[in-house]
């Protein structure tokens, strides 16, 4: 009897679960460096394999010096859509979403703090082949 195969991934991979997902594992072995001094110090000492780097980011001066830098050391620049999804995929601070909750029951605006537009990784710890090979795909 021939048994039929379903070719139903059980969660479809997206640009931001991919990122989770090489973020998360990083961040399991402290692989994960945040922000703009530390990913450029990183990438200067030839140690970073990966960058994250938000598409919202308001220094251009900043994204073409990353971006120049990190094509010269041939490491790879994954965009993310925002500084403050790329925060809390980092998990800096509270969640967004936790903090608008927040500020939504007290009347008040949110300030949505660290602002995180740059992050690059430095060891991915077990490595999801899978999401990384679709991320730098994308690019």
């Amino acid at each position: 009897m021939e048994v039929e195969q379903n070719n139903v991934e059980s969660k479809e991979l997206t640009r931001d679960n991919a990122t989770k997902s090489v973020i998360q594992r990083a961040l399991n072995v402290n692989g994960v460096l945040k922000g703009v001094s530390e990913t450029l110090k990183a990438l200067e000492n030839n140690k970073v394999k990966l960058i994250f780097l938000a598409d919202d980011c308001d220094d251009e001066n900043y994204k073409n010096v990353l971006t120049l830098l990190a094509k010269e050391k041939k490491v790879p620049v994954v965009s993310v859509d925002t500084w403050e999804n790329l925060k809390d995929f980092c998990k800096l601070g509270l969640p967004s979403s936790e903090i608008r909750k927040i500020a939504e029951d007290k009347g008040k605006d949110p300030k949505i703090k660290p602002r995180c537009s740059s992050a690059s990784i430095i060891d991915f710890g077990e490595e999801d082949k899978e999401s990384l090979d679709f991320l730098l795909s994308q690019n």
